[in-house]
């Protein structure tokens, strides 16, 4: 009798952890994520542009008059996070705000596109391509930093002056909280099951100061579509950083490099380590600011940006 109770028992195991198996692979691999329907007060604000190129639709801004700039923001965010520094670099840039593949409102178009550096760099080429531009100076945060570095490092006769935000690029480990994103099947979990209350918690992280519901909600909205969660597993699993860093001793590129000392996710040594690598790079860590530092502290960070550029 114990016997047959210890047979269907593990037989109801088996049976149990098989659906649960195969559940967790149709979400991974097959349901989709429905996007959430929000009226972004941001989007009504601005003039959106877009420029269709064999790698996507690419959403963006342009705004000012001057000599160039181009604005990359960091991942799962969109050119949203520049919407206090666009106003100060207009005033004698011309700024284009861009959303690259797997951010913002840009459609990928490309099969197959690799969300790797050199294929979120090329993307990045390719719309200055689209949009005229032969030369100009880049603003890169977090991840969009390093895809910003390395465009630099590949085409330096393009860029003009480059600004790195907390900016990955270092051969160091990632943050905790990106990790579990490496992982086959579970980062697909992650990404797609992803909530609102999942996006507060990781955004809240990014700054060092309270912040209004309004941007996380600005920021939600198009990280809940299915092409933008599948972009987050597939670059933290694609994005090697000892190519750019093996390429730091031979740019040429002016270069800025700036921190927030409050930063929970980039911890703010990498900027002396970074310009130390970087030929003629400076840097600063401003204090009681987060990785978001652009965001988190606008009125000490973007002056220093405008300076920077205007050098």
């Amino acid at each position: 009798m114990i016997r047959r109770w210890f047979a269907r028992t593990l037989a109801a195991l088996a049976t149990t952890t098989a659906v649960l198996l195969g559940a967790a692979l149709f979400i991974a691999y097959a349901w989709q994520p429905t996007p959430v329907t929000y009226d972004s007060p941001y989007l009504a604000e601005i003039q959106s542009r877009y420029v269709d190129t064999p790698v996507a639709r690419f959403h963006y801004t342009r705004t000012g008059q001057g000599s160039p700039v181009v604005l990359v923001a960091g991942g799962g965010q969109w050119l949203y996070s520049y919407r206090h520094l666009v106003p100060v670099l207009a005033e004698r840039h011309t700024v284009y705000a861009v959303d690259l593949p797997g951010q913002g409102y840009t459609t990928l178009t490309e099969p197959g596109f690799g969300y790797d550096l050199d294929a979120m760099s090329g993307a990045l080429g390719d719309f200055m391509t689209a949009v005229g531009l032969r030369r100009a100076s880049l603003v890169g945060h977090s991840w969009g930093g390093s895809w910003s570095m390395r465009f630099a490092q590949l085409d330096p006769d393009r860029v003009d002056r480059l600004v790195l935000i907390g900016s990955t690029g270092l051969d160091v480990p990632s943050s905790p909280d990106w990790r579990p994103l490496e992982v086959p099947v579970l980062g697909e979990l992650i990404g797609k099951l992803m909530r609102e209350s999942d996006a507060v918690t990781m955004q809240r992280k990014a700054f060092a100061n309270p912040i209004p519901d309004e941007v996380v909600a600005e920021n939600w909205a198009p990280m809940s579509r299915p092409e933008n969660r599948e972009a987050m597993w597939t670059l933290q699993r694609n994005l090697d950083f000892s190519i750019t860093q093996e390429r730091m001793p031979r740019m040429t590129t002016p270069t800025f490099i700036l921190w927030g000392a409050a930063d929970r996710f980039d911890h703010p040594s990498q900027a002396p380590d970074m310009a130390g690598r970087i030929p003629g790079a400076t840097y600063q860590v401003l204090p009681g600011c987060g990785h978001n530092t652009h965001e988190d502290c606008p009125a000490e960070a973007n002056p220093l940006i405008a300076g920077f550029l205007a050098q």
